[in-house]
């Protein structure tokens, strides 16, 4: 037999391999990514004892473990009434958000903006701690928000580092800027907005069901600190009001 016949031989083998190998990757990926009324039990539990050995990972969105927690951005606004301060109720923001996106695979998602906004705002603070976001929380009021550069300071003075502070800063002022010009639109039969805070709200949603008519009003409250309004653009709230008013 012949060197080249040997090599071709050789080289069919390995093809025919890897050909295998990519059909049982992809027969498990498809039975277990799909709900499982759609797939036969025995498929199923031939693909769930293929797969998780090499996805078993939290892929999130695009895996076979679907994403079984939800974040929730929302917002209260304070406003001045005479002599007083009061506090609005808390707005759900991606409650809005439900009706842009949804994914039609597995189960709807909450859309992107305000559910990505919440998760990087969370993260941010989760760096620094839960005692330096509660020193921070109580260092303001709806009668005394914090400005950009009291935030800072408040951060600092819990004992934030540096870069904690600047990363929370970041995420803080895109979302206190995005709830305000929210807030001006939903609420426009207001007085004065003298301040606002943000929050989210996690919720565990049941694998393979449609996120967007889960109840998630039961959901664990994370409240940030009072913050003052982000400096009125018209340009900027015109735009954040037409997106609200597509999908509401």
């Amino acid at each position: 037999m012949s060197s080249g016949s040997i090599a071709q031989k050789l080289r069919a083998v390995v093809v025919l391999a890897v050909v295998a190998v990519v059909c049982v990757q992809v027969y498990g990926v498809t039975v277990v990514s799909i709900p499982p009324e759609s797939a036969p039990p025995a498929a199923r539990s031939l693909g769930l004892a293929v797969i998780p050995a090499y996805l078993e990972e939290e892929w999130k969105l695009f895996a076979p473990n679907p994403v079984g927690l939800d974040r929730n951005l929302l917002v209260q606004a304070a406003w001045r009434d005479g002599d007083t301060v009061v506090e609005g109720e808390w707005l759900d923001l991606t409650a809005i958000d439900n009706t842009v996106v949804a994914h039609a695979v597995g189960a709807p998602r909450s859309a992107y903006l305000t559910s990505r906004m919440a998760g990087a705002i969370d993260a941010s603070w989760a760096n620094a701690g839960n005692k330096v976001k509660a020193a921070v929380r109580d260092e303001s009021s709806p009668e005394e928000p914090l400005s950009v550069d009291d935030l800072r300071e408040a951060l600092l003075a819990a004992e934030a580092t540096e870069r904690a502070a600047e990363v929370i800063g970041d995420f803080d002022l895109a979302t206190v800027t995005y709830a305000t010009d929210a807030v001006r639109t939903l609420e426009p039969d207001h007085g004065e907005l003298v301040a606002v805070r943000y929050a989210t709200r996690v919720s565990s949603v049941p694998k393979w069901q449609r996120r967007d008519v889960q109840d998630k009003t039961g959901g664990s409250i994370a409240a940030g600190p009072w913050r003052l309004p982000a400096q009125d653009d018209p340009d900027r709230r015109a735009a954040v009001a037409s997106y609200l008013e597509r999908h509401r």
